[in-house]
């Protein structure tokens, strides 16, 4: 119940609601200092207008500190040439994943040579991808890995996934299902929805992480 209430009526309507409640308060904030260093009397040809200069001087430290930041080069303050991601591609009133099925992990266990197009990966929060291909592996992250599977995500999750075979904790061909050592839906913080180095173009991620 606690989740259902987090997911369909805090974030829809409290986050934005205390959102704006910040920017009214910064705009109220600015709006009575430039007050009160308004006296009266003044008259609109006077140059002694100290909330004038000050309203002056706020919109001279913006334009130019927003102009400083876009003229940087691309490495500079990397975090802000990040992408942010919140929530991911899950809606907000996407149906969570079903909770997995102990029938899941009858018959007898395999390995990851086991797993084969058409196999579902399953986080413990319940299923999170459908295998497509396997992948050989390669170096990603500075680590070398024995292989990818090549996944679309479920109920939400990233569209394609590139999951490193020793991400797998357990495999039932009988179920054609595996079974991997994460929570839930954590794959854009492990860099899962990313292909690995060998699969693109670019720098490699270690390094654009010291950039």
């Amino acid at each position: 119940m606690a989740e259902w209430i987090k997911k369909h009526l805090i974030a829809p309507t409290v986050l934005p609601i205390v959102l704006i409640a910040v920017i009214v308060a910064v705009i109220i904030t600015i709006g009575k200092s430039l007050l009160a260093l308004f006296r009266p009397g003044d008259t609109p040809d006077r140059l002694d207008r100290p909330e004038l200069y000050l309203a002056l001087g706020l919109a001279l430290v913006i334009i130019f500190g927003i102009a400083f930041i876009a003229s940087r080069p691309p490495n500079f303050l990397s975090a802000l040439n990040k992408p942010i991601l919140v929530g991911g591609d899950r809606g907000i009133f996407d149906k969570p994943a079903p909770p997995v099925s102990e029938r899941l992990r009858s018959g007898e266990r395999g390995t990851v040579a086991d797993i084969e197009p058409g196999y579902t990966l399953y986080a413990q929060s319940g299923a999170l991808a459908k295998v497509i291909g396997i992948l050989p592996g390669g170096v990603d992250y500075g680590k070398r890995f024995a292989g990818f599977l090549y996944a679309s995500g479920l109920y939400g999750a990233s569209k394609e996934l590139w999951v490193p075979v020793e991400a797998v904790l357990s495999v039932y061909p009988e179920t054609k299902s595996a079974f991997l050592a994460i929570k839930g839906d954590e794959t854009e913080h492990f860099g899962w929805n990313i292909p690995p180095e060998s699969l693109r173009r670019g720098e490699p991620r270690i390094n654009e992480e010291l950039h």
